[in-house]
């Protein structure tokens, strides 16, 4: 389920705009070809602010843990409590219900260096 509205920062993750400076994000299916099947998830509680390049997320695999950073700044507005108790869904449904967290910029500006489908796999 890739639309145009989906944006890509070039760490494989995806940004999907929920609304005006609302932003959810997670992990493409080509990042998790790289990683063994999720076994664990850590998320920063919601009101959380966060940095560019801060871990907004700890995904732990058989192969490894790997943090996973923040495509801007924000607010933390709300995380999936749904991988955390089932970490499986991430591998399953990374674009859908395996999302990560959803992020409130920090101004109202559109998040910058994000790119399309058509670069992002172009990139890969």
């Amino acid at each position: 389920m890739e639309s145009e509205e989906i944006k890509y920062p070039p760490d494989h993750l995806w940004v999907k705009p929920m609304e005006a400076g609302l932003f959810r994000i997670g992990v493409t299916y080509d990042y998790l070809d790289r990683l063994a099947a999720i076994r664990m998830v850590e998320l920063p509680d919601a009101g959380s602010k966060i940095t560019k390049g801060e871990s907004v997320a700890v995904l732990e695999s058989s192969k490894a843990a790997i943090e996973i950073p923040a495509p801007f700044t924000g607010k933390i507005k709300k995380v999936n409590t749904d991988v955390i108790s089932d970490p499986g869904l991430v591998n399953r449904q990374p674009m859908e219900d395996g999302w990560l967290v959803e992020i409130e910029l920090e101004d109202s500006a559109s998040p910058d260096g994000l790119l399309s489908e058509e670069e992002y796999r172009k990139s890969l």
